[in-house]
């Protein structure tokens, strides 16, 4: 993707515009066990407000994964102040998987030949939705790699809110390592839906755009050299 030649990576992710925030001093965390021992694994899914750190599910939600809490919390006003450390015992937490994001930008990463490589995230219009279908290329005919993405996510809980505000986006590049956002009026690339997968294919009458939705026919899109920057 850069001029160095090393393979780079575009790296999907979920977004900044979400109830969900992270850092490395505040991780949105989750917690992996059979907490009800009842042979399949629970996920506990905390995320900080203010200085601490709590589980994300609802009261109801939680004692319908794991009724043995009904016990515990038999009121929503007995849940409401609890922390991960409240609700499980140590040996519990113990024996845990503990997961962790620190990082929600959809990113690039950029490979120096060495093996390492430097995160950067793409613009802030890229970070609207979730992004979980890329396709790289030249799209626009001036000789250096391109980016296009979707995504969006609408089966999730009503106290989250679906992530909807992805349209799909076309990223001019520099050469240089840098890209930048075109307007759909200008790029015509405008995408609808969940979308899962874009894939450039040759056809007898040239390039093509395959895009793939979830419960949704497929959207083709035919490459004319969409846009410079």
């Amino acid at each position: 993707m850069g001029q160095t030649g090393d393979v780079d990576f575009v790296a999907g992710n979920h977004g900044l515009n979400s109830r969900f925030k992270a850092s490395h001093e505040k991780p949105v965390s989750m917690y992996v066990y059979d907490f009800d021992l009842n042979g399949s694994a629970d996920q506990i899914i905390c995320v900080y407000d203010g200085e601490h750190s709590y589980p994300l599910a609802l009261k109801h939600d939680l004692t319908a994964q794991i009724p043995q809490l009904l016990n515990k919390y038999p009121k929503y006003e007995m849940y409401k102040t609890q922390q991960i450390t409240d609700i499980f015992t140590p040996e519990q937490l113990e024996k845990s998987i503990l997961l962790e994001v620190y990082v929600l930008e959809t990113s690039l990463f950029f490979n120096d030949g060495s093996g390492n490589f430097t995160r950067e995230s793409l613009p802030v219009e890229i970070q609207f939705s979730s992004v979980l279908a890329a396709e790289t290329g030249d799209f626009n005919g001036d000789g250096n790699t391109d980016i296009l993405l979707g995504g969006n996510l609408y089966n999730v809980k009503p106290e989250v809110g679906r992530y909807d505000a992805s349209y799909g986006s076309f990223l001019a590049g520099d050469g240089r390592g840098g890209f930048n956002n075109i307007p759909k009026k200008l790029s015509g690339f405008h995408l609808d839906g969940e979308i899962r997968d874009i894939l450039e294919v040759t056809t007898s009458k040239g390039e093509i755009l395959v895009i793939a939705r979830n419960n949704e026919p497929l959207q083709v899109f035919k490459i004319l050299t969409l846009c410079k920057p």
